[in-house]
């Protein structure tokens, strides 16, 4: 029998879809999908939402770290999404109180090695709780029954997203283990041989510095370098700096200084008439026995000559530094070179500098171009290359800005741990980083003794030692009395 055909009183059957229902009436032509057809729509619907609730799902997991809980928020867990943002209100209200000490804090983090192993660890241990916030965010909220293609691209973008998240924390937990590195290697915790007249202690008002009116550092420029065996003191540079306002003035003794009276800390020490001063670091390394109260210090040689400079200016030079030419070429390489104005045309070997010379003008130097042009005795003299070098430590110091030192940072702190000696004591780098800031901002003179000021030959010492007592005294003032003092903005700029 065929549907909807006559039967045997004459009527007609009517499909089952074209049956009136119970009131009477029969069913629209829209209503008439049976429960297959109902199914494939919500089906259609669900694999259509699917990619939505995905992409909600992973940017909501992308800002958890920025706003923690608000993916659990959203999946209805409220207690454990209220605690992850009660959690980061009370990590910003600290980090709001310490940015109101701010640059203090900042300095004193920089130098203190327990400080830096603790940031160290707090940072790895951040990077491991947002990856981890991250994935439970993208958990809680990814739809059921996802296609796999779909399920594969959202747990590939989790592992980016988790990728990229944890790169800033373990950027700084990797710079907190270089800086903790170069802070332990170079400065020692050990009381050394410096007066303790250079050593700031509990101050008034805060300022660690307030007993200390002038701070005393011998700089040193040793030649050492590859193919170079022993060290020769050929730039020696007395920092004096004012501990209120960061006015420096640098007295700078020259190589060739003779009848030089090398002092142990207690008395003289024999030492030839025609012997130089760049010879006294030398002499301090095969001696250590020479100093007063022995030689168990640091550096022997470094320390006979800070004696021995001290001696000679009549000043207290408690501390010092000392970097080699190498170290200086690769100082200058990693702040990305050094601009400084040439007076005169600096001739230079040509198997170091292509040139040949270094012309004059205002230019950047690189690493061994600004060595040579601070070593060049070619065409001049000594003395003259003691005004260079004075030069180029200003420019440095000008322009080794926080934003050139983060970007040569890792190839800094290998520099300065293979290279760089000194014995400032640890204790004393957070009142000392305070302290340079002062100097970046402040007046810089330079005082020479080289000839016609001295005789390099017969130095008069009790004159040296009078002109620079007049210097620091006149350091930072607007009448200055001394002739050779210079201002190194002026003559360098």
């Amino acid at each position: 029998m065929v549907d909807g055909g006559p039967i045997g009183d004459g009527t007609r059957l009517l499909p089952d879809d074209a049956r009136p229902g119970a009131d009477g009436t029969r069913p629209e032509a829209g209503d008439r999908a049976g429960p297959d057809k109902g199914d494939e729509r919500h089906g259609r619907g669900r694999r259509e939402a699917s990619p939505r609730r995905l992409a909600e799902a992973l940017l909501i997991a992308a800002a958890s770290p920025a706003l923690p809980g608000v993916a659990h928020l959203r999946a209805g867990r409220v207690r454990l999404g209220a605690a992850l943002l009660g959690a980061q209100a009370v990590l910003l209200t600290a980090a709001a109180i310490a940015a109101g000490h701010g640059r203090s804090l900042f300095l004193e983090l920089t130098v203190r090695p327990g400080w830096l192993l603790a940031l160290t660890a707090a940072s790895a241990v951040l990077a491991a709780l947002w990856a981890a916030l991250i994935v439970h965010s993208y958990a809680v909220l990814v739809p059921a029954g996802l296609p796999p293609l779909w399920r594969l691209a959202g747990g590939t973008t989790v592992s980016v997203l988790c990728l990229l998240a944890v790169v800033p924390p373990l950027t700084v937990a990797h710079f907190g283990h270089l800086q903790r590195d170069l802070v332990t290697s170079v400065f020692s915790d050990r009381r050394g041989a410096g007066s303790a007249a250079g050593t700031p202690g509990p101050a008034r008002g805060g300022d660690p510095w307030a007993r200390i009116p002038r701070l005393d550092v011998l700089l040193i420029g040793g030649d050492a370098d590859e193919g170079r065996p022993g060290i020769r003191t050929d730039s020696m540079t007395v920092a004096s700096i004012d501990t209120a306002t960061g006015d420096t003035v640098l007295l700078s003794l020259p190589r060739n200084l003779q009848r030089v009276p090398v002092w142990s800390g207690a008395e003289r020490v024999p030492y030839p008439k025609a012997g130089l001063l760049n010879a006294v670091y030398m002499e301090g390394t095969r001696r250590p026995g020479v100093l007063a109260g022995g030689g168990d210090v640091r550096d022997p040689g470094a320390e006979l000559l800070k004696r021995t400079v001290g001696h000679i200016l009549g000043r207290p030079v408690p501390y010092y530094a000392m970097v080699d030419m190498r170290s200086f070429r690769q100082i200058v390489d990693a702040v990305g070179g050094v601009r400084v104005c040439v007076d005169d045309a600096v001739p230079v070997p040509e198997r170091q500098v292509k040139a040949g010379t270094i012309e004059p003008g205002c230019r950047t130097l690189g690493g061994r171009e600004a060595l040579w042009f601070g070593r060049s005795r070619t065409g001049s003299s000594d003395y003259a290359r003691m005004g260079r070098q004075k030069c180029l430590l200003w420019a440095l110091a000008r322009q080794a800005g926080p934003m050139t030192v983060l970007r040569g940072f890792q190839r800094l702190t290998r520099v300065f741990k293979d290279s760089v000696s000194t014995d400032l004591p640890r204790r004393l780098l957070p009142p000392l980083v305070d302290l340079a800031a002062r100097v970046r901002n402040a007046e810089i003179t330079s005082l020479q003794f080289v000839p016609p000021v001295i005789s390099t030959r017969r130095p008069d010492y009790p004159g040296i030692r009078r002109m620079a007592a007049r210097a620091v005294r006149e350091s930072g003032s607007a009448s200055r009395g001394t002739a050779p003092l210079h201002i190194l903005s002026h003559s360098c700029a």
